[in-house]
C-alpha cells in the first residue's frame, strides 16, 4: 500500500519512504518537510505518560 492512501503513518515509515525517494539523509526537519508536501501533519500523543508522535493526513491543506 502506497503511503499516500494512508491516513496514518508512523515517524519510521515516514523516515524510510523520504530515504526511497532521495538520496539525502532522513533527518527531522527533512522528513517533516517532505510530508507536507505530500499532505500529513505531525501529531503527538500522550500514551501511558509516553509521548508518541506520528503523522496524519491533514484534509485541511487541500
Amino acid at each position: 500500500m502506497k503511503i499516500e492512501n494512508k491516513n496514518k503513518v508512523s515517524v519510521e515509515e515516514m523516515k524510510a519512504y523520504y530515504a526511497e525517494k532521495f538520496p539525502y539523509e532522513a533527518n527531522n526537519q527533512r522528513v517533516g518537510r517532505f510530508a507536507k508536501q505530500i499532505g500529513f501533519r505531525l501529531t503527538k500523543q500522550m500514551v501511558k505518560g509516553k509521548i508518541i508522535s506520528f503523522y496524519i493526513k491533514d484534509e485541511t491543506s487541500k
